[in-house]
């Protein structure tokens, strides 16, 4: 029996390999082009057909998917292992400091009226908040582009099974443009545009921190972010990074929207951890893109 990508490539007259037919299927099941309209699957596939370099992302993506899927599934079981290793004491104090946490927050929320405590449930219907991907585009970032945004397509999948926004930042020392896919669904002249987009200059962090927490503003009744920045690790701002006024930014966008920070940059030498405290996690891309 066909699938559905060998009833659609029937429709053209196109040769394709079967290689290609392969990075095809993996992008219509990653970005569900199955949702969209028949005119939209057959503009897709003939975008695809001409952009070698969205063929080449699609190949690239194909072979990160799995590491980066089983690299996050492996990370909280070295979290606990870690704990564990660190013995009962160490266990004690993060099981400590998460019920502190929780009792601060539940004073903040608890209101009293007379004799009666008015405690708030408003967070069991709270919704996961949205991905918000920065995406370095400068003279730096140039050779990584396009590895960078193949990263970047397998997170589609990410956000359309959770229910998620997914916003798309690409940034220099400012922001130009900005992409936003609702629950991870596909908005075809914007995903072009994201995947041809290209800037030049060097690369300012703190812009588009600010500019991000513009774009939690507008979720803030969720509670969770995941912000995902791609850099070659030296913003002409990192010094600022550490400074009040930055520090206190990032600790509002953790403490009231709940954002979570991911860093992956293209070379660990380049990557200078002060600056990048506040990240959750790092990745470094040396292997991928070598």
């Amino acid at each position: 029996m066909k699938d559905a990508i060998e009833s659609l490539i029937e429709e053209f007259d196109l040769e394709f390999t079967s290689e290609q037919r392969d990075f095809l299927r993996f992008l219509y099941e990653n970005l569900h082009l199955e949702e969209l309209s028949d005119k939209e699957q057959h503009f897709f596939i003939d975008y695809f057909y001409k952009s070698e370099i969205l063929r080449n992302m699609a190949a690239f993506a194909l072979e990160l998917a799995d590491s980066m899927r089983e690299i996050c599934e492996n990370i909280p079981a070295i979290e606990q292992a870690e704990r564990l290793a660190n013995g009962k004491e160490q266990r004690l104090y993060y099981e400590s400091k998460q019920q502190v946490a929780r009792r601060q927050k539940l004073n903040r929320q608890t209101i009293k009226k007379g004799n009666i405590l008015y405690i708030p449930f408003d967070e069991y219907k709270k919704e996961t908040g949205p991905i918000i991907i920065c995406l370095e585009q400068t003279n730096g970032m140039a050779a990584y582009t396009d590895i960078c945004k193949s990263m970047i397509l397998p997170l589609f999948m990410n956000a359309h099974s959770e229910h998620r926004d997914l916003y798309i930042v690409p940034y220099d020392c400012q922001i130009h443009v900005h992409y936003r896919f609702e629950n991870g669904r596909i908005n075809l002249s914007d995903f072009k545009d994201f995947i041809e987009y290209k800037t030049k200059g060097e690369a300012a962090v703190l812009p588009v921190l600010h500019f991000v927490k513009g774009l939690l503003q507008e979720n803030q009744h969720c509670k969770k972010a995941d912000i995902i920045i791609f850099t070659e690790g030296t913003p002409i701002d990192g010094q600022h990074l550490v400074g009040k006024q930055a520090k206190a930014v990032l600790d509002e966008m953790k403490r009231k929207y709940h954002a979570e920070f991911l860093v992956i940059a293209m070379h660990e030498h380049n990557f200078n951890e002060q600056q990048f405290w506040f990240a959750n996690k790092a990745f470094f891309a040396d292997d991928a893109i070598q």
